[in-house]
């Protein structure tokens, strides 16, 4: 009964630990998946920056249409 009880002790560790490695291995690649997602939020904010800085340059020039034709009045 000893070797019996040693044996399932050592197959619950070895159980154990085939769980937390394959725990460590999704964990690893979900961190894998999010630093793909950062990447692409942050291309996708630098187009919308650019389009941003872009109108508000548009703006100004306007703006400053604006004022020559309000001063021609």
């Amino acid at each position: 009964m000893v070797i019996q009880k040693d044996l399932s002790i050592n197959i619950g560790n070895f159980i154990w630990i085939i769980g937390i490695i394959f725990t460590m291995g999704i964990a690893y690649s979900q961190i894998g998946q999010l630093d793909e997602d950062i990447k692409v939020l942050e291309q996708r904010l630098e187009k919308k920056i650019k389009v941003i800085n872009e109108n508000e340059d548009r703006i100004v020039e306007l703006e400053k249409e604006i004022a020559k034709l309000k001063s021609c009045k």
